[in-house]
């Protein structure tokens, strides 16, 4: 079976149109119509109907059994080229949030050789877009910070860690020495979050959903400041404050690599490494 038969064959199904499929590959019509006549010899079966008429083109059911394998198989083939070719120039394409960057950068560094810390290609995303770079074959390693374990279809996530949320304020706030508050009073306080990529948000909403308060928010864009992960221990200026509440949210974090996907020599001792820092243990 030629792989570009099917290609042809999700284009026809996704565009009912011969010509458009031609002109999208640069093809004669002529060549697309042989290439659907090949796979319904290869099947025996009908695959497409095209009626006279008002009905226009019709795909079998045969032809809807197919298209789903065929966009599986063209989406497999399609990352299989993209990781050999990454492959053959050596980096390693490695998702990592800024906010959990900043918690585990420094024990990375020292735990990596330095030729293994120049073979990273690093980009520097939220979760949420990290997740979808991961799928479309952008990246092929990635930190990801979850609100509950990851479960994603070609996705082969490790949970490292799992952490509370706490809040961050100023060391000249009068919060700044309680260390431990609930998050219903909050409700007149004022909070920094950030866009809808990364989770801090989703996890405010639900601490707010529990305590049936709606504090005022600002959003940033990128994330600068940080109003709830333990990367804030050490900050000077700011102290981290326990919540009391019941927790509505955690924040989990994961290695995840798509499923099939086999790690060179580097990219294994990469994940071995981040899933065996200090930082990274089980909570």
């Amino acid at each position: 079976m030629n792989t570009r038969d099917l290609q042809y064959f999700t284009a026809v199904v996704e565009t009912k149109n011969y010509t458009q499929v031609a002109g999208q590959f640069g093809v004669a019509q002529p060549t697309v119509t042989q290439a659907i006549q090949r796979l319904e010899r290869e099947f025996d079966v009908q695959l497409v109907d095209v009626a006279r008429g008002r009905r226009g083109m019709k795909i079998t059911r045969a032809g809807q059994l197919l298209y789903q394998a065929a966009d599986r198989i063209n989406h497999q083939l399609a990352l299989a080229q993209k990781s050999i070719s990454q492959a053959k120039r050596g980096s390693i394409r490695f998702g990592l949030p800024p906010i959990i960057g900043k918690i585990y950068i420094s024990g990375l560094v020292k735990s990596c050789t330095p030729d293994l810390l120049s073979c990273l290609r690093i980009t520097d995303q939220g979760s949420h877009e990290l997740l979808k770079r991961l799928k479309d074959g952008q990246i092929d390693i990635a930190i990801l910070g979850s609100m509950a374990p990851i479960n994603e279809e070609g996705i082969f996530v490790d949970l490292v860690a799992k952490r509370p949320f706490t809040v961050a304020v100023s060391e000249q706030h009068p919060l700044a020495k309680k260390r431990r508050v609930a998050f219903g009073d909050l409700a007149n306080e004022r909070f920094i979050n950030y866009s809808d990529q990364y989770i801090h948000r989703a996890a405010f909403n639900a601490y707010c959903d529990a305590a049936r308060v709606r504090p005022e928010s600002t959003l940033y864009p990128l994330p600068n400041i940080s109003w709830v992960l333990d990367a804030i221990k050490d900050e000077p200026g700011i102290v981290p404050l326990e919540l009391t509440d019941p927790t509505p949210a955690s924040f989990y974090i994961s290695v995840a690599t798509r499923e099939g996907y086999v790690l060179s020599e580097d990219e294994q001792t990469l994940v071995t490494t981040l899933k065996h820092l200090e930082l990274f243990s089980p909570a």
